[in-house]
């Protein structure tokens, strides 16, 4: 029986070693990327909803000379104003250097905003 203590200590030390282990190193899933919407560049008609933030972010990215290459995540934020609007991530390409891109939409405007470059 002095065997067993020594050998269940040792399992749990070497158990709790192994699962704080797993919180260094998370494991990092690549977000998939969306092909932009093909078709037109221009924003969708103000009063659309959340449903046209992409296209608009798309077509806002291209006017900005962005080459659009798609959309990473879009989620549901509340404007200043508390109004709803939609931050859209897009990846694209400019000078031959790929980079995400944020864009917000106001869908009671339909306006489409390139926050950083």
């Amino acid at each position: 029986m002095s065997h067993t203590r020594p050998r269940s200590t040792i399992l749990a030390i070497a158990a709790l070693v192994g699962l704080g282990a797993c919180t260094l190193n998370p494991m990092v899933r690549p977000m998939p990327i969306i092909p932009a919407p093909s078709g037109t560049n221009q924003a969708p008609a103000p009063g659309i909803g959340m449903a046209g933030a992409e296209a608009a972010c798309t077509a806002a990215g291209r006017e900005r000379g962005l080459d659009v290459l798609g959309v990473v995540s879009a989620r549901d934020v509340t404007g200043a104003g508390g109004a709803p609007e939609r931050d859209v991530m897009l990846r694209v390409a400019r000078s031959g250097t790929q980079l995400e891109v944020r864009c917000n939409y106001q869908p009671d405007t339909g306006v489409a905003r390139i926050m950083l470059i």
